[in-house]
């Protein structure tokens, strides 16, 4: 797993890390809908967001509640809310839609500390790797 790097373009305020997709888990559904309506995976989470995708595409704007699960001993759960920033579709492609995610909040303050572990943990372990390495 590695961590993105910040650029001039990607004026994110928290670092984000990629994520194995296949091992990760997301449940989307319109903010104040009743049931899940939607199961896909993570790309890349952060503090800020996270990238996903889902079969369908989803509006920019629309606010979705989503329960999260990243991979890792005993797997990592959170909730929260958040719009869509963006699509990343190909108009000749049939597969699954790639969208960007910023979150408004967190289900609980819970949910925002497991995230935040999460990511540190992962961004250790990346430079620990990273210094063995050289």
């Amino acid at each position: 797993m590695s961590v993105i790097s910040q650029t001039s373009r990607d004026q994110r305020q928290h670092p984000r890390i990629k994520v194995p997709a296949m091992y990760t888990l997301i449940r989307a559904r319109i903010l104040g809908s009743s049931r899940y309506n939607w199961t896909g995976h993570i790309y890349d989470v952060s503090l800020d967001g996270l990238r996903f995708e889902l079969d369908m595409p989803i509006e920019p704007g629309t606010e979705l509640e989503i329960r999260g699960m990243l991979p890792g001993n005993g797997h990592t759960t959170f909730r929260a809310v958040g719009k869509v920033t963006r699509v990343h579709t190909d108009q000749d492609d049939h597969g699954p839609s790639i969208m960007g995610l910023q979150f408004e909040s967190f289900q609980s303050p819970m949910d925002r500390h497991r995230l935040a572990q999460y990511i540190d943990a992962r961004a250790q372990a990346q430079q620990t790797a990273l210094r063995r390495a050289a």
